[in-house]
């Protein structure tokens, strides 16, 4: 076993006098490209990684649920059907979510005793959320004998975030917690919710992980605001074209926004904009993938981030700063920030030989006057892995 899972099974012990029945483990994810383009039906590329929430729970006689988290040193419980949405612990709201999402399908949720714990650092844009989502439906499957198919654990999950916690996500941070494969991205097309496996075939070349230390809180953010603006936009595109069946911005392609432009304000024509030209960098991305065209890869790293800089306007000072750095950088081939924005991390593509490089130059250049003095940027290459499972049952 891993050391964060003996320490999640350890903590398990030491909290509650009893063994653990099912340890389960969902990752976090980093999203290579298609940015803002699940929840408007769009293509997204996103994989899992080698950080992750890892749960332990074991079945308890009455209706008492008790937690603990090792990352906020708390405990938390509720009674089985009772799911309180403004609970005070955050991290327990997820957890919550999940079970009162399993009542509503039908599934009887009986007591039980758990620890949880995580190298998935929160609130950077890794989709901590959706790992903690994912690990309580994996390690209740194991409780309770059944297994979901994974398109519809995504489901459960994403309605856990978006009914129970408040935050309007879309489905892709659940699916590749859910579906992720080792060494692979996973191409999703959020309108019918398919999928396909992506090899990464690019020898010599790593993705690293820099994250700004810029938190942020999506649910407090403008990320819902955003939404909105883009269902505006797919109205006004049916009003620009009254003769095609359009059901979003999935049906809008770039030679479409000219016309689009005069149907619109222009803060909508520009969250309009970024969606349709990011759906085309995913499947330019994909088609670079497979060619294991490194420079291709780059160029839509760059415009994905341009994008979301100027038209989507979701990047901030310290990612901006980041990704200039990393431009700067002999070897790096891309950069552009990853998740929903408003601080969190950069994602860069770059030869391996140039890892020590983007170090020294993040290191020497990144000190924002927002941040706390003596912050600095983590950086660690990400390891693409597979999607949660059951360690123990």
């Amino acid at each position: 076993m891993s050391i964060l899972v003996t320490n999640v099974v350890e903590s398990f012990k030491k909290q509650w006098s009893i063994e653990p029945q099912t340890i389960a483990a969902a990752p976090g994810r980093v999203n290579l490209i298609g940015e803002h383009t699940d929840y408007t039906g769009g293509f997204v590329l996103p994989a899992a990684i080698d950080r992750e929430i890892v749960l332990a729970a074991a079945r308890v006689p009455g209706k008492t649920i008790s937690g603990y988290s090792i990352d906020f040193d708390e405990e938390a419980s509720c009674e089985t059907g009772n799911y309180d949405p403004g609970y005070p612990s955050g991290w327990f709201r997820y957890v919550m979510g999940v079970l009162s999402e399993l009542e509503k399908s039908d599934r009887t949720v009986g007591g039980f005793r758990f620890a949880v714990g995580g190298n998935v650092p929160i609130g950077s844009g890794l989709s901590s959320s959706a790992a903690i989502e994912m690990a309580t439906l994996t390690a209740m499957e194991g409780l309770m004998g059944f297994r979901m198919d994974d398109v519809q654990a995504a489901l459960l999950c994403q309605r856990a975030e978006n009914g129970f916690v408040g935050m309007n996500c879309g489905i892709m941070d659940q699916y590749i917690s859910r579906t992720g494969k080792k060494d692979h991205a996973v191409l999703i097309d959020c309108t019918d919710l398919s999928h396909r496996m992506i090899p990464i075939n690019t020898p010599g070349f790593s993705w690293l992980v820099i994250d700004s230390k810029k938190k942020r809180g999506l649910v407090d953010s403008e990320y819902n605001r955003r939404r909105t603006e883009c269902e505006e936009g797919a109205q006004c595109a049916r009003a620009a074209f009254p003769g095609r069946n359009i059901r979003g911005l999935r049906n809008i392609d770039v030679a479409d926004l000219p016309l689009m432009e005069a149907s619109c304000t222009r803060t909508v024509f520009k969250r309009v904009r970024h969606i349709v030209t990011e759906n085309s960098r995913v499947m330019e991305t994909v088609n670079a993938l497979k060619a294991g065209d490194t420079g291709m890869v780059g160029r839509c790293l760059y415009g994905s981030h341009a994008s979301l800089r100027d038209d989507f306007e979701v990047s901030c000072e310290e990612l901006d700063t980041l990704v200039d750095i990393l431009s700067g950088v002999e070897g790096v081939s891309g950069a552009r920030l990853t998740g929903a924005g408003f601080g969190g991390c950069v994602i860069a593509f770059l030869k391996e030989s140039a890892e020590k490089a983007v170090e020294e130059a993040v290191s020497e250049q990144y000190h924002p006057k927002s941040l706390p003095k003596g912050t600095r940027a983590d950086i660690w290459p990400i390891t693409i892995s597979d999607g949660a499972r059951i360690i123990r049952n």
